[in-house]
Parts: C-alpha cells; sequence; structure tokens
C-alpha cells in the first residue's frame, strides 16, 4: 500500500538533488549533499530539531540545521571542507524554494543563487532559465500529486474537538455517490458499515489524511492533529492491518495522526496495540461501554496520548481529576 509521505520526501529529496547538481556543477557531491538533505527535510517536515531550539521559528530551525550538519561534515570530512560551506550557502536557499508555487520570492532566490554562482564559482551559462524551468515542471508533479487525493466520491469531513487550541480534529470519511432513488437511506448505510467495505474506506481515510498533513507542512501548518477511527476487524487481518498501516509509517505523519480504537478493542488485543506503539503509532483510546472503572485498569491509560470520554460517564470527574490522565482526557458527546 502506498506510503503517501515516503513517496513525496523521496521525489523532494531527488529535486534537491538535482538542483545542486545543477547549481554546483563540477562540484557536486552526492554523499554529501546527501546529508544536507537530509538534515533539512528532517526540520522542514516536522518543525522540529531539538528541545533546546523548539521555541525558534521554523527557518531558524532549518539554519541551524545547516550549520549542525556542516560543522559535522567538515569534522568528518575536512578535505571537502570547501565543497561543504559552498552546499551549505545554496541549501539555505531552498527553504524559500519549497513550496508550491511560483511567488516572487522564489524568482528572487534564484536569481540570488545564480548571483553567487557567478562570484563564488565563476560560472556564466543559461543558469536561471534552466532553473526556473526545472522548478516549474517539479512543482507541477507535487501539486498533481496530492491533487491525485482528491476525489469526487469520497471526502473529508473535518471536525475539531473541543479542545482550548481547537486542533485536535476528527477526520471521517463522506461518500459523495449519489445512489439511485430505488436505494433506501438504510441500505445504503448497513453497506457502507459492513465490515469490509469499513476496513478498506480506513485506508482511504489514511491516504487522504496523509496528503493533508503534507500539504499543513507546506504551509508551515504543524499544529494540526487528525484522528481517525481504525475498525477492531482489522486486528483479525494482519496481513490487511499491516497494508494499512504502511499509509502511515512514517515519523511525520505518526506526529500528526491519531488512530483511535476502543476500549473493547484494546482489551482484546492488547500486545499487538502496544507493539504498534513502540513502533511509533499513536493511539486514543474510547472509553466505550465495556470500560468498568477501577484503579486497575487506570495505568494503561497512559499508553494513550488522548481519551475520548462522555461527560456523562460517573467517572468523569473522577478522571479529570487524576494527575496522570488528566490532561489526555477529550469529552465527547458520543462514545
Amino acid at each position: 500500500m502506498l506510503n503517501v509521505m515516503d513517496e513525496y520526501i523521496l521525489f523532494t529529496n531527488k529535486c534537491f538533488h538535482k538542483y545542486l547538481e545543477l547549481i554546483l556543477k563540477d562540484g557536486y557531491k552526492k554523499k554529501i549533499c546527501e546529508e544536507f538533505i537530509n538534515a533539512y527535510l528532517n526540520v522542514r517536515y516536522s518543525d522540529y530539531l531539538d528541545e533546546a531550539s523548539k521555541k525558534l521559528p521554523l527557518p531558524n530551525k532549518v539554519t541551524k540545521a545547516i550549520e549542525l550538519t556542516s560543522k559535522e561534515l567538515i569534522k568528518n570530512y575536512p578535505e571537502d571542507k570547501e565543497v561543504i560551506e559552498l552546499t551549505a550557502l545554496f541549501i539555505s536557499y531552498f527553504y524559500s524554494l519549497d513550496q508550491l508555487y511560483i511567488l516572487e520570492a522564489q524568482k528572487k532566490t534564484v536569481d540570488e543563487i545564480s548571483k553567487d554562482r557567478t562570484k563564488l564559482l565563476g560560472l556564466k551559462d543559461n543558469f536561471v532559465n534552466e532553473f526556473n524551468a526545472m522548478l516549474r515542471d517539479d512543482i507541477k508533479k507535487r501539486k498533481d500529486y496530492l491533487s491525485s487525493f482528491e476525489s469526487e466520491v469520497f471526502s473529508l469531513d473535518l471536525k475539531p474537538y473541543d479542545t482550548k487550541d481547537g486542533n485536535q480534529i476528527e477526520a471521517k470519511l463522506v461518500n459523495n455517490i449519489k445512489f439511485p432513488d430505488l436505494y433506501s437511506e438504510v441500505a445504503i448505510k448497513r453497506a457502507e458499515e459492513g465490515e469490509v467495505i469499513s476496513e478498506d474506506l480506513v485506508s482511504i481515510t489514511f491516504l487522504q489524511v496523509s496528503a493533508l498533513i503534507i500539504s499543513d507542512a507546506i504551509t508551515c501548518e504543524f499544529d494540526k492533529v487528525y484522528y481517525v477511527k481504525l475498525m477492531d476487524s482489522l486486528f483479525d487481518k494482519k496481513t490487511k492491518l499491516n497494508r494499512v498501516f504502511n499509509i502511515i509509517d512514517n515519523g511525520f505523519v505518526q506526529d500528526r495522526i491519531r488512530i483511535i480504537i476502543d476500549y473493547k478493542c484494546f482489551e482484546r488485543y492488547k500486545s499487538y496495540v502496544m507493539e504498534l506503539i513502540r513502533n511509533g503509532f499513536v493511539f486514543v483510546l474510547n472509553l466505550d461501554e465495556s470500560f468498568n472503572y477501577s484503579s486497575d485498569n487506570i495505568e494503561y491509560l497512559e499508553l494513550f496520548d488522548k481519551i475520548l470520554i462522555n461527560s456523562s460517564k460517573y467517572y468523569y470527574k473522577d478522571m479529570k481529576n487524576n494527575g496522570k490522565i488528566k490532561n489526555r482526557i477529550i469529552s465527547v458527546n458520543e462514545v
């Protein structure tokens, strides 16, 4: 099953190598460029470098990541010091180029790169036209890739939970198919909620949410977190479940997506859920009717990023006063 973010990052990586090869010409060294590109991408698409840099604006984090990479490379490859410094300089321009629209800032950046090439490398060629043509073509491919996940049949219904920041968002797939009048709403709903169809719809939801997370990252929106309900029946079909999880098996996506399971599902498949958590997937627990409040099962709740609870439940106030989990609770009307 396609991993949307992996494909996007791989394409961006190839584009950056292509740009640096055109910029640096004979000074291009793949191993050095790869280190800088990875450092850039890791920060650019996560908005994270280290705890000390957490409050820095994203452009500053990118700059710091490039500087740290440059120092490390010079230490490891002192004979390539000049090439490393030149590569660091030119990749620092990529933050301005790494968007989906040819803006005035991008054109200005290409001109600045061209001037630096002439000044530092003595290169006089048709760089601006060649680079802009390459950039336009790559931007079109990236836009086409993201738009390929848009559908006339399905769309996402995004509803923020009632939280202070409003950035915890439930994502549900909406069916836009126009059924003939002879099909009743009950029959349509029954078909949609059938086990096999519901399982397949999870895959479509993960694909569309992954594309949405990429779009958010491109526009530097890193605060939104998307919640998707997982069908319990998938845990009985390990091959299918692994294919579904492969769609979101990427650190950038794992950081922005939350997988909702019912408490009864967790009780039945506890060891497998815990294995998935260890592999980086982030789960949210929906406290359904099978949950019996006691001190014995509270410790398991700490495994979950958030806990969905109906505020009318008899144990709701106790949960809200529990220091270990109170900040994880999201109140919902229907659980």
